[in-house]
């Protein structure tokens, strides 16, 4: 236990002394946060206005487009996009669309509403978000690329989790649209976080040795 907390440890201190993975620390936190946080609500909008029949073909229906929507775009965009374009709008759309769709569930949170946010929430982050984050630490060198991504996908991720679903808790006791609402502010934490990953990694070299 003392050794693995001693890894962890010095794996933090290593994404605590670089900027870009500062950054990239801080776009999975927030972006797992409006992840739990819209999982969460969905679940008590759905517990609230759905048999259990019902709620079984809702969350396989989910499932089905949010799987067709990623294949889709990895098939004719994704490729295209990182090879033209760079990580950049990889990264940024999906930031941008999760945050209007926050923006809206505030106002208006239906059902049907939060389905289609949590499709475009999910196929953005498979299809672009995660494959333009991959492809970031194919350009670092190999103590951030094993070590920090390893802490960033295991304890930032797990941390953030478990962070935003007491957020959900205590939001959830104020309604949904006071979820939303603050999934906007947690959404624009994620886009601000996005927006500085870009900017660092475009001081990377184009790719490294390994």
């Amino acid at each position: 236990m003392t050794r693995r907390w001693a890894t962890d440890h010095g794996r933090l201190r290593l994404i605590g002394r670089d900027p870009l993975l500062r950054w990239l620390a801080v776009l999975m936190f927030f972006g797992v946060g409006v992840g739990t946080l819209l999982y969460n609500q969905q679940r008590e909008i759905a517990l609230l206005v759905a048999e259990d029949t019902y709620r079984t073909r809702f969350y396989s229906n989910l499932d089905l487009w949010i799987n067709l929507l990623t294949l889709a775009i990895q098939v004719f965009l994704t490729r295209r996009v990182l090879t033209n374009y760079g990580v950049g709008p990889a990264l940024l759309i999906p930031a941008l669309a999760v945050l209007a769709g926050f923006a809206l569930l505030s106002a208006s949170p239906l059902p049907a509403l939060v389905a289609v946010v949590q499709i475009a929430t999910r196929a953005g982050e498979f299809s672009l978000g995660k494959p333009a984050r991959e492809t970031i630490y194919t350009r670092v060198d190999r103590q951030s690329r094993y070590k920090a991504k390893a802490a960033i996908d295991t304890v930032i991720y797990r941390g953030g989790d478990l962070t935003f679903a007491w957020v959900h808790k205590g939001l959830s006791l104020f309604g949904s649209s006071v979820v939303f609402g603050g999934g906007v502010l947690i959404a624009t934490a994620m886009t601000f976080g996005a927006w500085q990953v870009v900017r660092k990694q475009a001081k990377l070299p184009a790719e490294l040795a390994s």
